[in-house]
């Protein structure tokens, strides 16, 4: 499914009330799935055991 595509099914599944900012917030998650999708098929991840160890630094503790 192209950008375009999927930018046009996540609109068209909001329900009838959904604001622009509604539709401007999924198109935004969208975005940020596809650069995290992206991240993984260029090896640009870590386990959850990497992540534990590193959680601690990360949150100053």
């Amino acid at each position: 499914m192209s950008v375009k595509e999927s930018a046009h099914a996540a609109i068209d599944d909001l329900p009838d009330g959904a604001t622009l900012q509604d539709a401007a917030d999924r198109l935004a998650l969208l975005a940020a799935l596809e650069k995290g999708r992206q991240a993984v098929r260029e090896g640009r991840w870590k386990s959850q055991e990497e992540v534990e160890k590193l959680l601690p630094s990360w949150l100053g503790k």
